[in-house]
């Protein structure tokens, strides 16, 4: 191929430029997003990190991981099963709020983070009181300290932690945490009440003298399934029902004084107080009993699911920053086109209109990809991974894709050759790299969360464009100067001949004077360290001697010249 074949037309010029605008612009949208990236690819993070038990950047090995969970087996026996499974699902419903925590945190900015108890040395495995606690620089908050139930029973559960004698009062005290459907009250939850109703009426039927009770446990149980089936039926939260068992307890408390009961009475009366603590200490874990059971079942799909909410929400905030960079690149643009007469005022609306719309969508795909490859490369197993996931590289990995992507259909189109793809492909490279580096000094320089960074990637890749062409045109203009390349070769070979003159010379002096200089220079610091005050002319012919060997000569050879210049008008010569 000839040097004139590499040359590009006037057109394909122009059509490169605006490539590179274009290129400069979409490079600006990616890195406004940049500061969204990092924060929410960390929150991502933390579901990569629930998901395998490890956390790459610290080395801490959880106690389980979801993955993990997700391997314990369930028992044969169909009885059983469910309630197996439904056992693991807690455990995974715990591992899955503590990552879903700890990304919220990150979002928020918070320095807040959440632990489960398993994997702190001073609770140790299986604490039968706290399961999850919070922490802030390392140290557990007081009154952070929370318990996690899925049980079948809300009342049931909560009746067990109130009572004085409940098999759960060590509870007591500690936030609960319940399944969503739990902690609000729905259908399934009453019509399980119903079914406990009816379990009962059937025990107590098999009793004759418990009749009368077996038909009230029953007509009880039709009232609830009639409740549920109800069209207006209105849930009652764990809180509603736990601040109903206060009154109705404090309402018996005064019947049974009244009847010469103290004792029954002040137990009555602590009980309400342990409903109404309970009624405060009672949340939402912000995971169904269905969650739980799809996270211990399908852990890798909820983990894809967590990451894919996240990067959505990431998403929503890259395009609005991306809005705001690629709308005002395009109103400056725009306004300098009107002002050169290259373009009408009635079409700079429309213009602008469409470019903020497509740096939006730009924002919103790089802010997108962007968070979840950087969860991804922060939990890498791989240290470089790891480190680079801290850069702009997950940032302009979108970027990257879409201006090389540009270069590769109009090659496939045709519109341009082998060469100029590969002379695109390695100016794109050099931009996106540099960008890279910019980004990094810009926001360093300017620290706004996203402006520092694009001004410093747009910078970084119009001076790499501009350095990279200039080296290019200079590459060019030698393949078309090959008419002189016969006088050059001329020249490089007499200066080559030259060289190798100058070096023996050098070679030549340094062999025959070195030595005597080596010699002669241990001669003067021999005499300087023997100097005293009584030798000062033998000291200064010491000096004199080796001067002369470097081609000098002092003004003054011993003492007597000094005194006889210091009472003259003679000048001092350097």
């Amino acid at each position: 191929m000839s040097a004139q074949d590499i040359l590009l037309s006037p057109q394909e010029q122009n059509e490169g430029q605006d490539e590179i605008a274009r290129d400069v612009a979409r490079t600006a949208t990616a890195l406004s997003t940049h500061e969204t990236v990092q924060r929410f690819g960390s929150a991502n993070a933390e579901y990569v990190k629930g998901y395998r038990g490890v956390d790459n950047v610290t080395g801490q090995r959880l106690a389980k991981g979801l993955v993990d969970i997700a391997k314990h087996k369930v028992n044969d026996d169909p009885h059983y099963a469910t309630q197996n499974i439904k056992q693991q699902a807690g455990f995974s419903a715990e591992v899955a709020t503590t990552s879903r925590d700890n990304a919220e945190a990150i979002i928020s900015k918070s320095k807040v983070r959440s632990s489960r108890t398993d994997d702190l040395p001073e609770y140790g495995k299986n604490h039968n009181v706290v399961d999850r606690v919070q922490l802030l620089d390392g140290q557990v908050i007081d009154g952070s300290q929370s318990q996690m139930k899925f049980v079948g029973n809300r009342n049931q559960l909560l009746d067990d932690i109130a009572k004085e004698d409940g098999k759960f009062s060590r509870y007591r005290g500690t936030k609960l945490e319940l399944p969503t459907e739990q902690f609000e009250g729905d259908r399934s939850h009453v019509l399980e009440e119903a079914k406990k109703l009816r379990e009962r009426a059937e025990r107590a039927a098999s009793d004759p003298s418990k009749a009368a009770h077996a038909e009230k446990l029953r007509s009880q149980a039709d009232k609830l399934e009639q409740r549920a089936a109800s069209a207006d039926f209105q849930p009652e939260p764990a809180s509603e029902y736990c601040r109903r068992q206060a009154q109705q307890r404090r309402a018996n408390a005064d019947k049974v004084e009244a009847k010469g009961e103290p004792e029954t009475a002040a137990k009555l009366r602590r009980e309400a107080d342990n409903y109404d603590e309970l009624a405060e200490k009672v949340s939402d874990s912000g995971l169904t009993t269905e969650d739980a059971i799809y996270y211990r079942k399908h852990p890798g799909a909820a983990t894809l699911l967590d990451i894919g909410r996240t990067a959505h929400r990431a998403g929503l905030e890259g395009a609005k920053f991306g809005a705001i960079i690629g709308g005002s690149i395009s109103v400056l643009q725009n306004c300098l086109a009107v002002a050169q007469g290259e373009k009408d005022a009635s079409e700079v609306f429309e213009d602008v209109a469409v470019t903020t719309a497509m740096a939006a969508a730009l924002g919103y795909t790089t802010a997108f990809a962007g968070s979840a490859i950087k969860g991804g490369m922060q939990q890498s197993g791989n240290q470089f991974v790891r480190q680079l996931a801290n850069t702009s590289a997950p940032t302009l990995a979108i970027n990257v894709c879409l201006s090389l992507g540009s270069s590769v259909k109009r090659f496939v189109t045709g519109e341009i050759d082998e060469a100029q793809l590969l002379i695109e492909v390695g100016e794109k490279g050099a931009g996106m790299l540099s960008s890279g580096m910019m980004a990094a000094v810009g926001q360093l320089a300017i620290p706004v969360p996203f402006v520092g960074a694009a001004i410093g990637g747009m910078i970084g890749y119009t001076l790499s464009s501009m350095f990279y062409q200039v080296a290019l045109d200079a590459a060019r203009g030698a393949k078309l100067s090959r008419q002189q390349l016969m006088r050059v070769q001329a020249i490089e070979a007499a200066a080559r001949n030259r060289i190798a003159l100058e070096q023996a010379q050098l070679n030549a002096f340094v062999n025959r004077e070195i030595p005597q200089l080596r010699q002669e220079t241990q001669d003067l610091l021999a005499a300087l360290y023997s100097a005293n005050s009584q030798d000062a002319d033998a000291l200064a012919s010491s000096i004199n001697h080796y001067t002369t060997l470097l081609g000098k000569k002092l003004q003054f050879q011993n003492l007597m010249e000094f005194d006889d210049f210091m009472s003259s008008d003679t000048p001092l010569v350097l």
